[in-house]
This record gives C-alpha cells, structure tokens and sequence, in this order.
C-alpha cells in the first residue's frame, strides 16, 4: 500500500456541485450509521492496539477516535451556524493543535465514542428536518478555502467518517 493509499484510502474529498436525494439519503445513512461502526471496531481493542497508527508519524487510532468526535462537533456547529446566519464564515479549528492537546492522550476512548454518537443522533435529527433549500445555504470553509454548501458540508462529513474508520482498519491490519 503506497503512502498516498495510506493517507486517503477512500480518495480525497471531492465535492460536486449537485448531489442527487438518492446520494443525499445515503450521506444522511452514514452520518447516522458510523458511530456504531467505530465502536464495533474499537470496543475490545487493547491500550497496545489503541497505540497502533495506519502509517508512520500518523495519529494513533485513539487519536484518530477522539479527533472525529471533536471534528464532528464543529460539523454540526457549522450547520447550525449557517442555517441561523447569512454569508457565515464556518467555524475553524487547528487540527493537529486539537489532536496534540494533553487531554487527547487521557481521555477515555468511551468517552469520545460517546461524543460522537451524541453529535451524531443531533446532526441526523437536524439533516431530517431540514428542507431542501437548506442544503443549499453555504458558508466559507477557512481550512479549505472555499464556499461549501451544506449539501457539500454533509458529503464531507459522511467521507470523513468513512476515512477515518479506514485508517483505523488499516493500522489493525498492520500493527
């Protein structure tokens, strides 16, 4: 497995201008469905596995548990920011500054697979109550640069759970 493999094994991020309500239902699906996927995989791993990383100077899957429900909280702060304000600039956040504060080595995996199965159970509920003129409100992403819809802005959040889980897939396979 190449290095680029490693890093993005579902590819990058790539957003479309137009999702289809087949392809929306199935970003929604993902949202809802992938907190229990984290937990199915990580629930019995040992302190040793939870050191484990997918690739040389990577996050260790602890890490990795602990960014997603962090990341996914701002997520679904961005959507509630721009459904409430015009012309918003998302919120931000320093990813490895998060990733690399003290607390991420000590707190409970339980505890950020709780987080996560929160924001997410609270994101579904909002996705399904939004019409489908919300989903094409946007906000200017600063990370990326760009003005992202909130249909792009789900699209993203589904691959970023899908990206994660595989790397953590990806250093149990390669401890």
């Amino acid at each position: 497995m190449t290095l680029e493999e490693r890093q993005f094994p579902i590819g990058k991020w790539k957003p479309e201008e137009l999702y289809s309500e087949e392809e929306m239902a199935q970003n929604v699906s993902i949202i809802e469905q992938y907190p229990a996927k984290y937990t199915e995989l990580t629930k019995n791993l040992s302190a040793e596995q939870l050191a484990q990383s997918y690739r040389e100077g990577a996050w260790s899957i602890h890490k990795i548990v602990v960014h997603i429900s962090d990341m996914h909280i701002l997520h679904f702060a961005r959507f509630k920011q721009t459904l409430c304000e015009d012309n918003t600039q998302g919120y931000g956040s320093n990813i490895n500054g998060w990733a690399n504060n003290p607390e991420v080595e000590t707190v409970p995996l339980a505890d950020a697979l709780l987080l996560l199965e929160a924001t997410h159970k609270r994101w579904v509920h909002l996705l399904k109550s939004m019409s489908p003129a919300d989903f094409n409100k946007s906000f200017f992403h600063v990370g990326r640069q760009m003005n992202v819809t909130l249909a792009q802005a789900l699209h993203m959040g589904a691959w970023h759970s899908k990206h994660h889980l595989e790397h953590i897939k990806i250093a149990l396979q390669n401890p």
